[in-house]
């Protein structure tokens, strides 16, 4: 695991009043499940259920795929590395920049790593009868593939086993999901998330979709127990309630589209176009380092500096929507830092 991961904040104390480092949206439904959970904690005395029948149930229907496609998992991080043991020796392409989780588990299990920058067209580059990673969209860039466009790709590489992580699919605006096409493909693995939609990171609580014969065999990897009961009951509660945030999820794209245009129009800053609640931008002058300690130190916000992302440089930064006073803020600081580093 690289060291920088987002939402470092507790590494600053009492100093941050602003994270637009985390892309795990701040979802008013959060307290309610939150509330929900605190009237479950008797449940933690009995062992869960090891085969999560209830919420496999729920998502199966939820998403239209069958029951039997289904795995649940200790976050979507559990389900990159059990995907990597399963497929232990192979080679993998990840493209660049993208979650580091990836490589981290394709290396632990010996994998042999292509690295490919995702500038390049996947029609241009070989990838057959290797694991392709993905993430859509991807995180930092947002890099977005549509569903039709995906549908055709996987089907006309039958020999490549595509690993589609769509952990953000839900804060993206004109995201689709592929789960129910693991039933027409046999060479597709799709991995969902509630974390970043609803702001649970600490429940850890990740799923597999992909056809039955190799959830049997990704099974057999998986150690007993290792979804909590109190996890399994905020996800059956957040597919009971999955609907009622669209209205939410609306308002902060919208937001994020205003916060990408202001500082677009800031001089030395360059805003990689996204449809999602997190973006990239790029710096022509400092470091995105030097920028992260001024806006902790003279503003208490905190940015993600994303040099450490493989295929970017130490003049890249992550930042998400935190509502229009907050986003404010950020855009007036990077005005001022812009006149510090150009006097």
């Amino acid at each position: 695991m690289i060291n920088g991961h987002g939402n470092d904040i507790h590494q600053y104390k009492n100093k941050i009043v602003a994270d637009f480092s985390t892309n795990v949206f701040n979802n008013p439904a959060t307290d309610q499940i939150i509330d929900f959970l605190k009237q479950q904690v008797d449940d933690v005395r009995n062992y869960p259920d090891c085969n999560c029948v209830a919420l496999r149930t729920r998502f199966a229907s939820y998403y239209q795929v069958p029951f039997e496609d289904v795995m649940v998992c200790n976050g979507s991080t559990e389900s990159f590395y059990l995907v990597a043991h399963l497929f232990k020796n192979q080679s993998s392409v990840i493209f660049t920049p993208s979650f580091s989780e990836y490589e981290d588990a394709c290396q632990l299990y010996d994998h042999q790593i292509e690295f490919v920058s995702n500038k390049e067209s996947l029609n241009e580059v070989c990838i057959d009868n290797k694991l392709v990673w993905l993430g859509n969209p991807n995180n930092p860039d947002s890099k977005y593939y549509s569903r039709s466009f995906l549908s055709d790709f996987i089907a006309s590489h039958p020999s490549t086993v595509f690993v589609v992580d769509e952990a953000y699919i839900d804060l993206c605006s004109n995201g689709e999901t592929i789960a129910d096409l693991v039933s027409e493909y046999d060479n597709l693995i799709v991995i969902k998330s509630f974390t970043k939609l609803y702001a649970i990171p600490g429940i850890r609580l990740g799923f597999i979709v992909t056809n039955a014969q190799r959830i049997s065999q990704l099974k057999k990897l998986h150690m007993p127990w290792a979804v909590n009961v109190l996890a399994q009951k905020a996800g059956a509660y957040i597919l009971d309630h999955f609907s009622k945030t669209e209205n939410q999820v609306v308002e902060l794209l919208k937001n994020s589209q205003k916060l990408q245009k202001e500082i677009s129009q800031i001089g030395g800053l360059k805003v990689n176009p996204s449809s999602c609640s997190y973006f990239l931008v790029e710096m022509d002058k400092g470091k995105a380092s030097q920028l992260k300690d001024f806006l902790i130190n003279e503003h208490g916000l905190l940015i993600r500096d994303a040099s450490n992302f493989r295929g970017l440089n130490e003049k890249c930064f992550r930042v998400a929507s935190l509502g229009p006073e907050k986003d404010l803020c950020l855009a007036n600081s990077l005005k001022e830092w812009h006149c510090f580093v150009t006097v």
